[in-house]
């Protein structure tokens, strides 16, 4: 037991500092060399528990996405009642959808690295970004065009892909460029008021945009 919890730490150290130094540089400027050194190990352990610093990464991206995973926008829509929809519904369903993906993102508890990794995986062509488009964005996708086409029939999927675009950029780019928003705010964190904000602006855009009623300015707290 006690080898097992050690190797299990091990692994979690190397995935750590992987995902810190993606991160930071991108996943094609990361050596196995800088991992070692971030993590305390040694280079042998990355070949040891991953066989080398290729499945290493696959690690670091399904790590990083484990929780997006686990609190999908398309769980949202696919829990809509097709036989009950109604205005008020759908402005409900985009106010879920937006409050999920901003406590989702910005859960205290997640490391900073996550979301950040996220951003330089679009950056990046080949398995890792295989992963990631396979796991969530093209189910994503797929949930929002079925959401948008219950609004309006026969939206094409160009526009689709826009709208979707307009209403979660800018909650992606508060966790890619967190850094250097945090800085132009003066904080270390972004404020439970900054959030609620943030939540407010897309979920009412958008509503108007689709000529749905607003929902309460006050988030949903209970999701």
């Amino acid at each position: 037991m006690h080898n097992y919890a050690t190797s299990e730490q091990t692994k979690n150290l190397l995935i750590k500092a992987a995902g810190e130094l993606a991160a930071e540089l991108g996943f094609s400027n990361v050596s196995t060399r800088a991992i070692a050194e971030r993590s305390g190990e040694n280079i042998g352990s990355i070949h040891y528990h991953f066989g080398g610093k290729d499945a290493l990464f696959v690690g670091v991206v399904n790590t990083a996405i484990a929780d997006i995973k686990e609190s999908p926008s398309r769980n949202v829509i696919n829990e809509i009642d097709r036989k009950a929809i109604s205005p008020q519904i759908l402005s409900e369903t985009i106010r879920k959808i937006v409050h999920q993906q901003i406590r989702t993102l910005f859960n205290p508890d997640k490391p900073r690295w996550h979301s950040q990794v996220i951003y330089q995986l679009l950056q990046f062509e080949g398995e890792l970004n295989d992963i990631f488009r396979r796991e969530i964005l093209e189910p994503d996708i797929d949930s929002m065009r079925k959401f948008f086409r219950i609004i309006t029939p026969e939206m094409s999927n160009d526009e689709v892909l826009l709208r979707s675009l307009i209403l979660q950029m800018p909650i992606f780019a508060h966790a890619n460029y967190m850094p250097a928003i945090l800085k132009l705010l003066d904080t270390h964190s972004y404020s439970e008021e900054y959030l609620m904000m943030m939540e407010n602006i897309l979920v009412h855009q958008t509503q108007l945009i689709l000529g749905l009623p607003l929902t309460d300015i006050l988030p949903i707290t209970n999701i």
